[in-house]
């Protein structure tokens, strides 16, 4: 039972398994090493023939359905009794018609095991933090940012501590323009 589907005319149900094996080849080593990767999905090929235009056309309509939908459904065969196989995706599909005993439809289905993917994980869904903003506030009122400043000069006037220097050079400058006097008027200059 593919769902609730159950293929008519089954002939062959093959199941392939398989390892996924990394092979790294070590110089000077005879042979390779293998890292197991885990296993594949398990896959199920069916196989049958059915005869007669209508069995054909039901047959195609339910199972053009099922692949179309593309979601994963139940399997249920005895061969993956075994097996951890609950749900599968149909892949594919090959369909062919011969003329050997009259309208003979040849069909074959492949299944895969459908493996649910994990949740993708949250930001901070593993800490033990109820709310991040609460938390943040907390840490804010701790900080009192105005003594970690300490103490801010006023720079509305920066020329107050400059102000003795200036004081200075003002005093070093008061008679320049008494020593350039006899100098404009040998220049000619008022």
């Amino acid at each position: 039972m593919i769902g609730q589907w159950e293929p008519p005319a089954i002939e062959r149900i093959e199941v392939v398994e398989g390892r996924r094996l990394a092979r790294l080849p070590v110089p000077g080593l005879m042979g390779d090493l293998h890292q197991d990767l885990g296993t594949n999905s398990l896959t199920v090929a069916i196989t049958g023939s059915l005869q007669g235009d209508e069995r054909r056309s039901a047959f195609l309509e339910e199972l053009r359905a099922a692949f179309l939908d593309g979601s994963p459904v139940t399997f249920v065969a005895d061969i993956t009794e075994a097996s951890e196989l609950e749900d599968v995706l149909i892949v594919g599909f090959e369909l062919s018609e011969a003329n050997e005993w009259g309208d003979e439809f040849r069909y074959r289905l492949e299944l895969r095991q459908y493996v649910e993917p994990p949740e993708p994980p949250g930001l901070l869904d593993d800490l033990a933090i109820p709310d991040l903003a609460d938390l943040a506030a907390g840490l804010l009122d701790g900080l009192e940012l105005p003594d970690l400043l300490g103490a801010i000069p006023d720079v509305a006037d920066p020329t107050v501590p400059l102000q003795p220097a200036l004081d200075e050079v003002r005093a070093a400058t008061d008679a320049v323009p008494e020593l350039l006097g006899g100098l404009r008027s040998s220049l000619g200059l008022s």
